[in-house]
Order: C-alpha cells, then structure tokens, then sequence
C-alpha cells in the first residue's frame, strides 16, 4: 500500500470529502455547467472516453446500435486500446473498458458497483489526490451511494482519462474489479449446470419433480417461449390445437438464476452487488424462479442469447400484479421455435393455473441485465469460445464443463474477494 493511502475499510466519501469543497477560487465568479453526475457515471465517462464508446445513445436501458448483433470481427477490433489492455482468461482477451462501462450501464445498482471500484482505486494516494484536482463534491450525501460530483470548469474529461490512467494502480484495479466480475459472475452464470434431474439425494430429486410438475401445469404443458408442446401430456389434459403450437418435445422447469448459487458464496456476494438485493438468491427452488423450456432452449438462455424481461405497463405505478413480459433477443441465431418470436414481443405466463406464481419479475430482469452486461462488453462472444475450448477434452475444468486445451494455461483459483 503507498504511503498515505486510506486503510481498509475508511468510507469513500470521508476519502473525497476533505478535497472537495463545494466552491474553488478560481471558480468563485464562473458558473459551473458541467452536469452534477452519480459516482457510476463518472466511471461511466471515464470508460466510455478511454474506449471510444459513444455515451450518448437514445435508450440507456437498451444496447447501443451496432452492438446487439454486432459481429465478432467488430468486437476483437475494439479490445485493442491505448489505455488499458484487456485481460485474458483461457486463452481469450476481454476488454476491460467495454466491461466496466457495461457493469455501469446495465447493473441494477450501479452506484453500489461504482463504489465498491472507486474504495480499489483510493488504495492508491495519487488516485485520491488526482480525484479531488478534478471533481467537486455536490451536497451532503447520508452514503457512498448517494455520492455525486462535478467536474470543474477548469478541467476537460480528457485531462481526467490521461491523468488517472497514468497512474498505474487506477488501471490495475479496474482490471481486477473487471475480471472480478467476468470470472466470478458472468462465467458461472453461463457455465453453471442444467437444473439438476438429480442432485445425489432423493430429496433433490423430489424437489425438482415437484418444481417440474408445478410448472408445468402453471404454464398448461406447454413452454411460454417457444410454444413447444410437453411431448409426454397426461391423459386428463387436452392439448391446444395443432395450429397454436410450434413443436412438441421433452419439456423441464429451468431456473433463472442457477441452481447452486446461494452455495457459491462469492457468487452470491456478486449477484447481490449487482442487483442490490439478496433476494436474488434466496428462492432457487421455486416455481417464481423457474421457465419450462427444452434442453436447447435452456443453452440458449444460459448463454445470453435471449432473455424475458419484466416492465410496468405504467412506470410511475409499482403495481405488482400489472407486469407484462416481453421477449429480449441478444443473437440472431436462436433455434427455430425461439427465432419465431419478436425482440419486445408481449409473452404471457399463468394462464392455466393463477394460484402458481409467475416467474419473478425481479429474477428476470436480474437475468435479463446480465444478458445486456454479457453482450453489450463482448463477454457473451469470449464465454462462448472459452465453453467451446473446454469440450475439446475431457475433465472438468472451473466452469464447471469439460477442459480445453486453454485451461492448461488458466491459473486454477477463485477470483479474489477482496
């Protein structure tokens, strides 16, 4: 640790507050116009002008253009930067920028994430210094999470890039926080497995038959996306007509947020970082927390192709018996039945059996933001390839699937929690 640098656990905003006063003299008679900004998005900024990223788009809850479908020629030509090199993981590069301006955009508490790298960076006394030359503090704020600041009117976000970037600690923490997230989040999110049709105990494997039945009739034997029929009906069960459905086919409930996770605890700790709320984890083995869906539409979920999102008809209203559902597609090449829906196409659960909840409209949307982080930063793209390595051979490797050849050079221990 530098000299002077903060100990562990000293507040952010104590950090910043003695440096930045809500008045410099060389701005006493100059009105400030540069925009009051959370902490988030002065992360934001800094990434998106060291990666060149356009900011501005029209939709912050939606990707920006060319990056939805954007083919992977485009991605591997934007990883290179001056500023800050991607780091690799199994012998693939992931850019740091594009991931920490995705985590900000898309994260459901950005603010909760934007503090946790700003408390890495002021590990450093020359990050701490360089922060309070450039940013004012505006108000009084009760946490870290309500930090906002201001850029002086004598500085350019230029000057902040090159300055903070030329401190080596800044770059090294928010490559760490990056691969932190990559690793330890998104990863396990892909790669975790199926859920599970036995888990080594007759209790687990009750707890799924009965998750599955449930579902099933929640959903009248049939999956919402898709329209894929359960090939093996019961007898007391008519199914629609021929023309409603898309296919029939082996039907299992599959959880949203995978099944395991509350037993990760620095998956856990992430989700709930990225979220804001430990009720992500909570409820694993619940109808709320469930789809019925195919084998191969479940690979195509976990691996961000495609997603439910979860929106109040009426935003200002947090009626939780109003939500609609509508189809997110992140890739253009979904299996058939799923490519037959529409990206932001309406979709409808329960309408069999309304005394059996729907899927979690928070789950979703937990799910679905990841979906945006994953495809928007390019990880979805360097997950895939790292999933196609492992299949090469044989073993398990620490996602959970077969070892590649690149997981010879991979370093075998968990991301770091600290």
């Amino acid at each position: 640790m530098e000299d002077g640098a903060p100990q562990p656990g000293t507040p952010a905003v104590e950090i910043l507050r003695p440096g930045l006063p809500t008045g410099d003299n060389q701005e006493h008679h100059v009105f400030n116009t540069n925009p009051v900004l959370s902490l988030a998005d002065i992360f934001r900024y800094i990434a998106a002008k060291a990666a060149g990223i356009d900011i501005n788009h029209s939709d912050p809850d939606a990707l920006p253009d060319g990056w939805l479908h954007a083919p992977s020629t485009n991605f591997k030509v934007s990883v290179e930067n001056n500023y800050l090199e991607p780091f690799e993981y199994s012998g693939h590069r992931v850019s740091v920028l594009h991931l920490v301006y995705a985590l900000l955009t898309y994260g459901l508490q950005p603010n909760i994430l934007a503090l946790e790298l700003l408390k890495k960076m002021l590990k450093s006394r020359k990050v701490g210094e360089l922060m309070r030359a450039y940013f004012r503090m505006k108000g009084k704020p009760v946490n870290g999470q309500d930090l906002r600041l201001q850029l002086k009117i004598n500085r350019t976000w230029e000057e902040v890039v090159d300055g903070l970037f030329g401190v080596v600690a800044f770059g090294h923490e928010m490559r760490r926080w990056a691969m932190r997230y990559f690793a330890g989040l998104l990863v396990p999110m892909v790669a975790a497995k199926g859920t599970p049709s036995s888990s080594g105990t007759a209790a687990g494997n009750k707890t799924q038959a009965a998750l599955r039945e449930l579902c099933l009739k929640r959903d009248g034997h049939m999956t919402v996306i898709g329209r894929v029929w359960n090939r093996s009906w019961p007898k007391d069960v008519v199914p629609p007509p021929r023309t409603e459905l898309w296919d029939y086919g082996a039907l299992k409930a599959c959880h949203i947020i995978p099944h395991g996770s509350p037993d990760s605890p620095n998956l856990r700790e992430l989700l709930i970082n990225f979220s804001g709320d430990s009720f992500v984890v909570d409820m694993i083995d619940h109808t709320s927390n469930a789809l019925m869906l195919t084998t191969q539409f479940h690979s195509s979920f976990r691996r961000f192709e495609w997603s439910i999102e979860a929106k109040l008809p009426d935003e200002t209203k947090n009626d939780n018996d109003n939500w609609i559902y509508v189809f997110r597609k992140f890739n253009p090449c979904l299996p058939k039945a799923l490519d037959r829906h529409a990206d932001g196409e309406e979709v409808f659960f329960g309408g069999k059996d309304g005394n059996i909840p729907s899927p979690n409209p928070e789950l979703l949307n937990v799910y679905t933001a990841l979906a945006k982080v994953a495809n928007a930063s390019g990880a979805a793209e360097a997950i895939d390839l790292i999933l196609r390595d492992e299949e090469e051979m044989g073993g398990r490797g620490l996602t959970g699937r077969k070892v590649g050849r690149n997981y010879i050079v991979r370093q075998p221990e968990r991301p770091s929690t600290e």
